[in-house]
């Protein structure tokens, strides 16, 4: 490290004040045996209410495929945070993992998987989020099924 390189060992990712500033980031999707799968770049912004926020995230996968996530963001006095995707329904538990912030998503329904096995087998998601600097940010999202990881994502976030 050079004497250039800010360091501010104080960085704590909140969710509730970084995603609310107009982002854009870009990242990576990998299989579970870690070949990158695809690319895509995300941009998005939340907007704070009394005790609650919302977020929006778009993502356009070089592939051309765009998927835009909304969800419906509440904490407690105690600093436990609560979301739900908006489409979806599913509902997630964040919280603080020492200066890192980490969403659980449990229950996750497989895409094109219908019927009895649709309603047993369910994916567990947790993305943990690191601040870098008071602008950036980086993400990993790991998605498990039965425990083990099949998709990554590492994304990479600036407010512009």
């Amino acid at each position: 490290m050079t004497d250039d390189q800010p360091v501010n060992p104080n960085l704590m990712f909140r969710p509730d004040t970084f995603f609310l500033k107009p982002w854009r980031g870009w990242g990576v999707m990998r299989d579970r045996t870690g070949k990158v799968i695809e690319r895509y770049t995300a941009q998005g912004q939340g907007r704070a209410g009394t005790r609650s926020a919302s977020s929006q995230m778009t993502l356009t996968f070089a592939s051309g495929v765009t998927q835009t996530i909304e969800m419906d963001i509440l904490s407690d006095a105690d600093g436990h945070y609560f979301a739900r995707d908006l489409k979806t329904g599913l509902e997630g538990r964040g919280q603080f993992v020492g200066d890192d912030f980490q969403w659980k998503f449990a229950g996750q329904p497989l895409p094109g998987l219908t019927g009895p096995m649709g309603k047993l087998i369910k994916a567990r998601t947790t993305a943990t989020y690191t601040l870098t600097s008071d602008s950036t940010a980086v993400g990993l999202t790991q998605v498990r099924l039965f425990g083990f990881v099949v998709r990554t994502m590492t994304t990479f976030f600036q407010h512009v």
